[in-house]
């Protein structure tokens, strides 16, 4: 049960991931980095301010949803090998 292990002492954390530097999801990235820059260039340092503080609200947010769904794909993925390993025969959880 080394996976369990690994899961108690922190070893792996979902949120913690790498990303190859030309795949789609590091262009999108870097569209999002060169848009808000272009942004942020265009504000005052009071609209700066506000534009920090709607972005954090965000990335709360983010991670509250992410969380979510996190759980919901975890627990959807055990009930799913349960049917597999009961061949159907345990009806609900």
């Amino acid at each position: 049960m080394l996976i369990l292990e690994d899961l108690y002492l922190g070893d792996i954390r979902s949120g913690e991931r790498s990303f190859k530097r030309n795949s789609q999801y590091a262009k999108a990235l870097d569209e999002v980095v060169r848009a808000g820059d272009a942004l942020t260039d265009t504000l005052t340092e009071k609209q700066k301010g506000m534009f920090e503080d709607y972005m954090t609200a965000q990335r709360e947010v983010n991670v509250l949803t992410d969380c979510e769904t996190f759980i919901y794909t975890f627990r959807l993925a055990a009930k799913i090998l349960i049917d597999v390993l009961t061949e159907g025969q345990m009806k609900e959880i």
